[in-house]
């Protein structure tokens, strides 16, 4: 019986992760344990530069039908996005630590706007702000919460190993909240912060990507992908 890799992201992220894993061996179990859910917002009038901290930043702007010549973003899928969309887009290549560090040398003029989401962390604003930058937020979407589907409960309860995935801390709750089972779970984990709820979990394994990136990620679930046949061909412990 072959591992299954459980896809819990919000679309369209879930099934263009199904699309980079089809052919590794794994059956995939697509159960977004999120839906996102985009507000009506009101953004200034004046020319403004835009911080994104996700891709739903890019699309919560395009939704609000506006402009901005420049964007901010945490990572390359986030600027390609946004490039996308018409900006010119800058990349950290990381986390919001490595977004702010940026913002912080570059220094903008601005204004800057930054369109996150309901659940956040960190006051990426505030330190802006406390650094002389002219920065606001704008809340533009919620992270509504979803059950998981019936084929992902059986999945938790069968004995194939269970890969998934985390790409956030308010994922890895989602999760922790909805695993219901005794499969094998293998979770990877695009940070120590996303990390952390999971280990109440007691997976066989649970690893932290090195980067904060889709690449690394994608090798990441690789990994565990191999690392759960092994485990099913000893019929036992990772």
């Amino acid at each position: 019986m072959a591992p299954i890799v459980m896809i819990t992201r919000p679309e369209p992220e879930a099934t263009g992760l199904a699309a980079q894993l089809a052919g590794q061996g794994a059956r995939l179990v697509i159960s977004p344990l999120q839906q996102i859910r985009f507000h009506a917002i009101a953004l200034p009038e004046a020319p403004f530069e835009a911080i994104f901290t996700s891709r739903n930043g890019v699309r919560a702007l395009v939704c609000a039908g506006a402009v901005v010549r420049r964007a901010w973003c945490v990572g390359e899928a986030t600027a390609r996005a946004a490039r996308e969309a018409g900006m010119q887009a800058m990349s950290a290549d990381g986390d919001a630590e490595a977004l702010l560090a940026l913002l912080m040398k570059e220094r903008p003029a601005g204004p800057l706007v930054h369109l996150r989401g309901a659940q956040h962390r960190g006051d990426l604003v505030g330190r802006l702000d406390a650094a002389g930058l002219r920065a606001e937020a704008v809340e533009a979407y919620a992270q509504a919460p979803r059950a998981a589907t019936p084929e992902a409960r059986r999945a938790m309860q069968g004995p194939a190993p269970v890969v998934v995935p985390v790409y956030s801390p308010g994922a890895a709750h989602r999760l922790a909240a909805e695993w219901q089972g005794g499969a094998p779970l293998l979770v990877t984990a695009i940070s120590a912060a996303a990390a952390a709820p999971l280990r109440a979990l007691s997976p066989a394994r649970l690893s932290v990507a090195a980067r904060p990136s889709g690449e690394t990620m994608l090798n990441e679930i690789t990994g565990l992908i191999a690392a759960a046949h092994q485990l099913e061909n000893k019929g036992g412990g990772v």
